[in-house]
């Protein structure tokens, strides 16, 4: 696929006139012209953003310069740092065509990059059949690069974090180190809850609540990169990275009253852990000529899990230690060939296992060995004429998994359908559907059953089913010029025969038990759009989000639930200064696990920065007149078990949040107009 680069240059362009009269010669001078070329165009494949100087110099990585751009087809919260597009879906980063992690976007140097491309299901093989994926196109290093410093620090909740990144491009090879550190110390944890067990010895009212709570958490995230990517048809990566969560402190006190049964009484939580993750990841692109290029991905990853969970009253200690170990490999290998410039052949083979071992020993004890092998296979073709685009896949999958002796095997097709229509630069059309599977995991294929609470036993289910996912997205964009950008959309989403928590007073005793069935459906929708507004010459940006969301939910835990959202960012710029205000009404969802109905707070947000030769300081007052430290309200209505939790932490607390960064840059680059410019300057399985 061929990369059209914009031009970045304004052209002001002086003209003049000439009028021949007899015997005389008259000049008339006509003012200048400038030529403003579009920040921003669309396409059948893809939608080009161009950020400007102002966004560049005032972003501190590549969160915040999206941030900064306001991308219609994007939902960016600054506060929490999130990328999600307009109606919520997942959004793959990449970096000059290669996968991006988080820490690869976190040392991202804003100033380095040309321009951002945003892809609704590309074809290009580089993008390794991602479904929404946001490209950031960078200058590139003859040799040299850059080193970034950063440090953040969270006021009023005790928490912060640093980080190390570094670039060094040499010839035909290009490294990256990465360390990265972060702590929580939040000591205002917990929830209360308000809970009915409906059992066959009578209806038991349960009410507990946290008096105090307290968990340190540290985290360390270190990485090393080398790749091969200095020609265009051939590019080879692997990155080895390891990283650790410690929460050595996690515990609770609190009240726990009974409307029978059960005397009243106080309870003790201590609940620490220890992870550990040591990953390795390969990728290779090859164009082979005639058409032909092949790209293909390869992933280890080795974890380990200690976690404990102490649960203690006046007259009981119910105590579970768990020890996990597992190991997970997976590869990807994808064939292409374009016929034409239109037509583009591809073919893709999937293939993973892995295994888990977890040891439970305390008030129970136990020893469950998960296997899990699949393959899959792809065949499609993607179409391009220019102001239509698209393609259509079809795949099979088998899966097989084994526990405690027991294997169950499942076979599934899914398929994949997207057009693109652009009758110009500024507006386009897309529309998907997709059809796939969704696999139930470890976790809920457990078979042991493990005490929760003095009325709950909690329990997978290894006879659970996959469940048929089906989903499909219209949406529409406008790029008028560089005032105003607008994205429409409405989506479907449906898991039929869905895997979900049920609760039946069928645990040992006559208690409740909560277990992983095949039941009911879930249904979710939205209708939204988002509009960006640039004014002052691109100095005040605004966007606005409206949506509406959809759900409804059948089986045991039924429920409807239609609610209303909007978001407002705002930004600013002067000289090297930078202000910037954010608003998010609150949301609520129906969790497509359980079916409880969550509803969480609006956040609200006001900032400033400044940015002068490769500094970069932020400063940001959120929920500054928020005291509460609500996290959420959970509500849970079914025919044996209800339940109304609140829970309590440190996100939409008030903060005062600083962000110092200091970037080094050196050595030599390619710069926009193609001269040289020189520069001197973590996952388990174990059930809870």
């Amino acid at each position: 696929m061929k990369h059209y680069i914009p031009s970045l240059i304004l052209l002001p362009v002086l003209a003049q006139g000439q009028t021949i009269e007899p015997d005389s010669l008259k000049i008339k001078e006509l003012g200048e012209i400038t030529v403003v070329a579009d920040a921003q165009h669309t396409s059948a494949t893809k939608t080009v953003y161009i950020p400007s100087a102002g966004q560049k110099t005032t972003a501190s990585d590549g969160v915040s310069l999206l941030s900064r751009m306001n991308i219609p087809q994007l939902s960016v919260n600054p506060i929490n740092a999130t990328v999600t597009t307009a109606d919520n879906q997942g959004v793959s980063l990449y970096i000059n065509f290669h996968p991006a992690t988080a820490q690869d976007v976190s040392g991202l140097n804003p100033s380095n990059v040309k321009r951002v491309e945003y892809l609704d299901f590309p074809a290009d093989p580089r993008f390794q059949r991602a479904q929404h994926v946001v490209n950031f196109i960078t200058q590139s290093y003859i040799y040299g690069g850059y080193t970034k410093l950063n440090a953040k620090e969270r006021f009023m909740v005790r928490s912060g974090e640093a980080s190390v990144y570094s670039k060094f491009a040499y010839k035909a090879m290009e490294y990256d180190v990465m360390v990265s550190g972060d702590y929580d110390y939040n000591p205002h944890i917990g929830s209360v809850s308000d809970e009915t067990y409906r059992l066959e010895s009578g209806t038991i009212h349960r009410e507990s609540g946290t008096e105090t709570g307290r968990k340190h958490q540290r985290g360390l995230y270190s990485a090393l990169r080398a790749s091969w990517n200095r020609n265009e048809n051939f590019s080879f990566r692997n990155l080895v990275s390891f990283s650790r969560i410690n929460t050595p402190q996690y515990l609770t006190s609190g009240y726990v009253n009974f409307s029978n049964l059960y005397p009243s009484e106080t309870y003790h939580t201590e609940s620490p852990s220890e992870n550990n993750t040591l990953g390795w990841n390969s990728e290779l692109f090859a164009s082979l000529g005639r058409g032909w290029s092949l790209n293909g991905t390869f992933q280890a990853e080795y974890a380990g899990n200690k976690t404990t969970s102490d649960y203690t009253t006046e007259i009981e200690s119910i105590r579970t230690h768990a020890d996990e170990g597992s190991w997970f490999l997976r590869g990807t290998a994808q064939a292409n060939k374009a016929l034409s410039d239109k037509i583009t052949l591809f073919s893709n083979v999937s293939s993973g296992g892995g295994r888990t071992k977890i040891d439970y020993s305390g008030s129970s004890n136990a020893v469950n060995r998960f296997r899990q092998t699949f393959t899959g296979i792809t065949f499609g073709v993607a179409l391009n004429y220019q102001k239509i685009a698209g393609s259509i896949d079809g795949g099979y999958a088998f899966e097989s998994n084994y526990i405690n002796g027991k294997t169950m095997d499942d076979r599934y097709p899914f398929t994949h359908i997207n057009v693109q229509y652009a009758p110009n630069q500024k507006h386009s059309i897309s529309l998907w559907f997709q059809y796939a599977t969704f696999s139930p995991d470890a976790t809920m294929k457990n078979p042991n059953i493990m005490r929760q609470s003095e009325l709950m036993y909690i329990s997978g289910n290894p006879d659970l089913r996959c469940s048929r996912n089906t989903s499909a997205n219209i949406s529409y964009t406008w790029l008028p010029n560089n005032k105003w950008q607008l994205s429409a959309y409405a989506t479907m989403f449906r898991i039929a025969n869905r895997q979900i928590a049920v609760y039946t007073p069928d645990g040992p005793e006559g208690s409740m038990l909560k277990k992983y069935q095949n039941d009911g459906d879930y249904n979710h929708g939205q209708i939204g759009a988002s509009l960006t507004g640039k004014f002052l010459g691109g100095r005040l940006s605004f966007s606005v989000a409206p949506r509406l969301l959809l759900y409804k939910a059948t089986g045991s835990n039924s429920i409807s639930h239609f609610p209303f959202t909007a978001s407002v960012n705002v930004d600013y710029y002067l000289g090297n200064f930078y202000f910037n205000a954010f608003y998010d009404s609150g949301t609520s969802y129906v969790d497509g696990e359980n079916a409880y109905l969550r509803k969480m707070p609006m956040s609200y947000s006001a900032g400033a920065g400044w940015s002068s030769h490769g500094w970069n300081i932020q400063l940001s007052l959120v929920n500054l007149f928020t005291s509460s430290w609500k996290l959420s309200k959970d509500t849970l209505t079914t025919r044996w078990y209800n339940s109304c939790m609140t829970q309590f932490g440190s996100e939409y607390h008030r903060r005062i949040s600083l962000s110092v960064t200091y970037t080094i840059n050196y050595g030599r680059k390619v710069s926009q107009s193609g001269e040289l410019s020189s520069e001197k300057n973590i996952s388990t399985s174990i059930l809870r």
